[in-house]
Parts: structure tokens; C-alpha cells; sequence
């Protein structure tokens, strides 16, 4: 959905670029500027209109990928596993190490002292998702786990001189 966004605000620019360059280029200087200002004008107000028109369409799709939790229970329905996640310097703790495959789970993510960035990355080293652990706040985090395998958990968030060493694992079968 993002590529396809992006490609369209692309073929968007490219579009305009050639409408103005060519307005510019066919313009002849007989034709007094203020003609000219008045036809580029129109152009922009109008280019403007469908970029905004289209963004805001886009904005609207991207509603349904928010990693909030209402947003992704609808998606995903009401979690089957509860994992307690508890952030300090330098490590995790998490209320159980192994996941069940297939179904929805909810990481209830704190922390004890300061911002740590809660990211969880594939077996095969990519990001699958991640949310925020805080003090005095408590993110929940739902994500279903379609691979099995095992998953780690690193701090995105620098949280002090140890903070490399804030890995956990655990594992979805």
C-alpha cells in the first residue's frame, strides 16, 4: 500500500513537472507575462487540489495499518496469548518464552527506568514490529506470528552505555 502511494505521488510529480515545463516552454515571448502568470497560476491551484485531494485519500487508507491496538484487534481479533514485557537497563523480561504459532498475541510492554524501543525482528533478521516501553505507561502491542521460529527482541530506543547488550529471545511454534 505505502509503494503503491509513493509510486503514484511520483507519477503525480512527473506529471506536473511536464505540464508546467511544458506551458513554460511553449510560451511565446509575445505573450505578456502576466497571460503566462495567470495560465501557471490556474495550474497549481488545480495541481495543488488533486495532490491534497489524493493525499488525503491516502491518509484515509492508511488508517487501517495503524499499529494501535483497536486497529489491529479488528484486523487481527482478540488476542489468544497474553506476553507481560518489563524493559530496564539492559534487558527484557518476558512472562513466557514461547509463542504459539497462528494465532494473536499481545505484548503488554513497560518499563522500569527509562524510554527503551521495543522491536521484535525475525528469524531471518527483519523487523516485524515494535512499540514503545516507557515508565509509568503501558503500551500493548498485538501481532500474530505466521513463522516459526526464533525471534529477538532488541532496544531501538538508546537508553544508556549497555544498551547493545538489551536482547531477549523467544520462540513461536
Amino acid at each position: 500500500m505505502q509503494v503503491g502511494v509513493g509510486v503514484a505521488f511520483l507519477l503525480l510529480t512527473i506529471a506536473w513537472t511536464v505540464i508546467l515545463w511544458w506551458v513554460a516552454t511553449r510560451a511565446s515571448l509575445a505573450i505578456p507575462y502576466e497571460r503566462v502568470t495567470v495560465v501557471v497560476g490556474r495550474i497549481r491551484r488545480l495541481g495543488t487540489l488533486v495532490v491534497v485531494v489524493i493525499l488525503g485519500i491516502a491518509f484515509v487508507f492508511s488508517l487501517w495499518f495503524l499499529p494501535y491496538p483497536s486497529s489491529r484487534a479488528a484486523r487481527l481479533g482478540d488476542p489468544a496469548v497474553t506476553v507481560d514485557v518489563t524493559g530496564r537497563m539492559w534487558a527484557w523480561q518476558l512472562s513466557q518464552t514461547t509463542i504459539p504459532r497462528g494465532q494473536t498475541v499481545e505484548f503488554v510492554v513497560r518499563s522500569l527506568d527509562v524510554n527503551h524501543g521495543f522491536g521484535i525482528f525475525a528469524p531471518d533478521g527483519r523487523i516485524v514490529t515494535q512499540v514503545q516501553a516507557m515508565p509509568r505507561y503501558t503500551n500493548r502491542l498485538l501481532y500474530r506470528f505466521e513463522e516459526p521460529g526464533v525471534y529477538t527482541i532488541r532496544c531501538l530506543e538508546f537508553c544508556a552505555t549497555g544498551h547493545h547488550l538489551m536482547i531477549a529471545q523467544f520462540t513461536v511454534e
